[in-house]
């Protein structure tokens, strides 16, 4: 699906394009990029979808990771297999990659992570930039990204499971302690940090989260809302 010139979704369960979470794919002038890629089962739906817009799979360079969690990560070693591209993730989610997801129930295998990233990173693709942004707070054991690119006179917020769409106070249509679960309160400040920095870095017109409804104009407005529902929750957790 054709978000803009250039920027697709190609996986989502909320879309019907796959089981897990939403997958981006960016045309970098012939170049082809991914951000996620879901679960093992998800990937060869992926590919379907990228040749549905025309696009030739094998043209995928390189698969960005935004988080180690498997509905996101654990398609990495079926990926490679069939794009023959490179992976680039957080030097702790490419530690997770490469050792198996040795935590998860399902064990996906293993994959080498040729690009090791911290964040602070600006990676070129001919006129195209991704900077990296270092954005903890939603895993528990860290190696949280986001990716952050100007196409078409826009600023594009790719957030994973950082920042969401916001309806009726909920995050992703989902309160934020679904994307946190039980945190000590300096964890919820790390995390509202994280959206404080976003807002003032990126300040995004359009925000593609990894799960959910996708924002498509006034992006930096949703963030503005994560971090108001956030900065109540930790006022909250206080009170208790």
């Amino acid at each position: 699906m054709r978000i803009l010139d250039g920027v697709y979704l190609v996986g989502g369960a909320g879309y019907n394009l796959s089981g897990g979470c939403n997958v981006y794919l960016i045309d970098a002038r012939g170049e082809l990029l991914l951000i996620d890629i879901g679960s093992e089962g998800d990937v060869e739906l992926i590919e379907e979808n990228i040749r549905s817009e025309d696009l030739n799979p094998k043209d995928v360079s390189v698969l960005f990771i935004t988080h180690p969690h498997t509905d996101h990560a654990g398609g990495a070693a079926r990926a490679k297999k069939i794009f023959e591209c490179k992976l680039a993730a957080h030097k702790i989610t490419a530690e997770i990659i490469e050792g198996g997801f040795k935590k998860s129930q399902n064990e996906p295998q293993p994959a080498q992570v040729e690009i090791k990233l911290h964040g602070g990173e600006s990676l070129a693709f001919g006129d195209l930039e991704v900077q990296v942004l270092d954005t903890p707070g939603h895993t528990r054991e860290g190696g949280d990204l986001c990716y952050l690119i100007e196409a078409n006179g826009k600023s594009i917020l790719f957030t994973g499971d950082i920042a969401f769409k916001c309806e009726r106070g909920l995050m992703g249509g989902h309160p934020v302690t679904a994307w946190i679960g039980k945190r000590s309160r300096k964890e919820i400040e790390t995390y509202l940090n994280s959206l404080r920095s976003l807002l003032e870095i990126a300040k995004p017109d359009i925000l593609l989260p990894g799960h959910g409804l996708l924002a498509l104009r006034e992006g930096w407005r949703e963030l503005d809302e994560c971090i108001r529902i956030v900065a109540k929750h930790l006022e909250e957790s206080r009170s208790t």
